[in-house]
């Protein structure tokens, strides 16, 4: 039987006091010291060794210590979920990619159950059509001019092509009020799987299957379909027939315990929830179902949620409760860990935006009657090279004792002062990390992510700031299960 991993001394009741850390632990890493430090050490190995990695740790990891600069209570309670069923974690390069025209169309024939698609478009009446018309007719004054630039950040060259789209806009209303004065309504583009290209003004398009789709486009089944450097496949979102209420999956992706949503244990995967009539289990592999053959998926997390909000006039209430899965693609039989905030450039391209690369998942949303409510893909990956197909793992004790060092240099702040903060994940998977100065290849390494919540000392909530922070969609802390290193989410290194 495995123990129980816990860093308390036996006879020791005081609880530790762990000290802040001189230094952040976050840096670019060189890649290739990287990989010729783990190829060095494949060479030394015994590859024969079958063992699943999994039987290497414990069960759990246990542990309780406070942080002495600003007396944060840490709670470590945690199973210790090793994301692969082989004997070692592979290292992998990878880079970003794009489905193609053919990939886009099977995924929406496969989503909407149809076999032709349109572009949706705003269906105005002849009064619509003269206010848009007059306001495209319209000469900006030298003062509005200058205003769009400043606020856009333009140069003379965008404004040349913001008013060339206005001009193919025009021409495109002035030819449907000419076809409107027959009693003709414009049919929408049939869509052939492509893209709007990345020029265009918000290239994200929305897709229908119903070519006479109402203007309210939530009452039809619709997909978002991203420009290429949005980095955003597809987000399907079945039709709604409430007047309120979203089934968009990303208003049920809030993390655990938060307006009533909560993770679902592993061991209860089997079981419906809450009066379901499908099990947790069932409503992913609902999920998975239309994924297949865009490679293999494998479960995150999955949570009996709900898509009440926390901000608007209906904040906080619950219109409607479903499973959210979370998915993460799997590589050499090894599965990537979830992360929901992307990575951000280190420096603004010349289009003046950061760019950004999403770490590659899926959120899907099934009811409990097992109808798929939404899926959404973002940050699709492409492997391009099997480094190492057995890594060197640091032993986990010394993972633990970063752990604690580097908890002291996250929590050393004021607004941390008497806080109480609970680990409830520990998951070793694969992560992304990216290539110097480079948002496009990257190298999946194994890391430690730990999951958990800070809830604010009573001083800090009494000020009426939020109770606590969940760290669930952005973890609490990422290591680099090779070199020990911390690796920044948003920075992507």
């Amino acid at each position: 039987m495995k123990r129980i991993i816990t860093l308390l001394l036996p006879l020791l009741l005081l609880i530790a006091c762990v000290p802040t850390p001189d230094h952040d632990a976050v840096k670019q890493k060189d890649t290739n010291v990287l990989i010729d430090t783990v190829l060095s050490e494949e060479q030394k190995s015994d590859k024969t060794d079958a063992t699943p990695l999994s039987a290497q740790f414990p069960d759990r990891m246990q542990d309780a210590f406070t942080l002495s600069q600003q007396s944060v209570q840490v709670t470590v309670d945690a199973p210790i979920r090793v994301r692969t069923d082989g004997a070692a974690f592979p290292l992998i390069r990878v880079e970003r990619r794009t489905l193609t025209n053919e990939e886009r169309l099977e995924l929406c024939r496969r989503l909407f159950g149809k076999d032709t698609f349109y572009r949706f478009e705003l269906r105005f009446n002849r009064d619509d059509l003269v206010r848009e018309i007059k306001d495209l007719m319209r000469e900006w004054t030298p003062e509005e001019k200058a205003e769009w630039m400043r606020d856009t950040d333009s140069t003379e060259e965008d404004w040349e092509a913001a008013q060339a789209r206005r001009k193919e806009e025009l021409e495109r209303l002035q030819e449907q009020y000419r076809a409107m004065e027959d009693g003709v309504t414009l049919p929408f583009t049939v869509w052939d799987g492509s893209l709007l290209p990345d020029t265009v003004e918000y290239s994200s398009q929305d897709i229908v299957a119903d070519p006479d789709a109402p203007n309210d486009i939530t009452r039809v089944d619709h997909a978002a379909i991203s420009g290429e450097r949005y980095d955003e496949p597809i987000e399907f979102t079945a039709a709604n027939p409430n007047d309120q209420g979203t089934y968009a999956a990303v208003f049920f992706d809030k993390g655990n315990g938060d307006m009533e949503a909560y993770r679902i244990a592993l061991s209860d995967y089997a079981e419906p929830v809450n009066g379901a009539q499908v099990s947790p289990m069932q409503a992913a592999e609902i999920a998975r179902k239309q994924l297949e053959g865009f490679g293999d998926w494998a479960i995150s997390d999955i949570y009996w949620s709900n898509n009440a909000t926390n901000g608007g006039d209906d904040a906080f209430v619950i219109h409607d409760r479903a499973y959210l899965v979370r998915l993460t693609p799997r590589f050499s039989n090894a599965d990537l860990l979830y992360c929901g905030n992307p990575a951000y450039a280190d420096q603004e391209s010349e289009t003046n935006v950061a760019p950004t690369w999403p770490y590659s998942h899926i959120l899907a949303v099934v009811d409990g009657d097992g109808n798929l409510l939404s899926l959404d893909w973002r940050g699709a990956l492409q492997e391009t090279e099997v480094l190492s197909e057995t890594t060197a793992l640091l032993p986990f004790a010394e993972i633990q004792e970063i752990f604690k060092q580097q908890l002291g240099y996250a929590f050393a702040n004021e607004i941390h002062k008497n806080g109480t903060l609970t680990v409830d994940d520990v998951q070793l998977g694969l992560f992304r990390i990216r290539e110097k100065n480079d948002m496009e290849h990257g190298l999946l390494v194994p890391c430690w992510m730990f999951r958990g919540k800070l809830l604010f000392g009573p001083d800090r909530v009494t000020q009426g700031y939020p109770r606590g922070i969940d760290y669930d969609m952005f973890p609490l802390m990422i290591i680099n299960a090779i070199d020990g290193s911390i690796i920044d989410p948003m920075k992507g290194y």
